[in-house]
């Protein structure tokens, strides 16, 4: 019987997300003539020597551990190298510390920027004011990059707004600090002489 040169019965998928803190098992399934040989490469590094283990196992994901994965198989007759998988870690941290107030004279317009969060994928953002979801309208918009945006103010806009973020993948979810903004009449007083 011909040895047979290793090859796979199934290539990873390209991409796979994972939870922070779980456990990830990579399985390389490879046939060929035995013994095989299997060896882990992390990002173009070295991960394993070569060995007769077919998997590699991270007990608790961080997202440190986010990259691409790939084997390489061997046996006496030559060797073959897996397709890479680019591991993907699912994580929320928090909202990181930002504008904490802002004045406006009514009648102008108010951004509001939401807070930086650290997260993957990136979360969905919804704004409240006072603890009341904020609904758009004519006059207030929600930006790609979830600015709120207040085109004219008026007195009852002011109050404490805070960004709810929710990563969608992990379930997770966070409020930020809240901003104060705070809205004032200017009034121009006309004297005749």
């Amino acid at each position: 019987v011909d040895d047979v040169p290793p090859y796979f019965k199934m290539e990873p998928p390209q991409a796979q997300v994972h939870l922070e803190g779980n456990r990830l098992v990579l399985t390389c399934m490879a046939e060929g003539s035995w013994p095989l040989e299997f060896k882990w490469i992390y990002n173009g590094t070295e991960l394993t020597r070569f060995s007769l283990e077919y998997r590699y196992l991270i007990p608790s994901l961080d997202r440190s551990h986010a990259g691409h994965y790939r084997c390489i198989v061997r046996n006496r007759v030559g060797a073959i190298m897996q397709c890479s998988t680019e591991v993907q870690v699912a994580y929320m941290g928090g909202f990181v510390e930002g504008e904490r107030s802002q004045t406006v004279s009514q009648g102008d317009g108010a951004l509001i920027h939401v807070p930086r969060i650290h997260s993957f994928p990136r979360p969905q953002i919804t704004w409240f004011r006072d603890g009341r979801k904020i609904p758009s309208s004519s006059r207030i918009a929600i930006t790609l990059d979830n600015t709120l945006v207040i085109l004219s103010t008026v007195a009852p806009d002011a109050g404490r707004y805070y960004a709810q973020a929710v990563n969608d993948k992990n379930g997770e979810n966070k409020t930020s600090l809240p901003i104060t903004l705070t809205t004032f009449c200017f009034f121009v007083l006309f004297f005749r002489v």
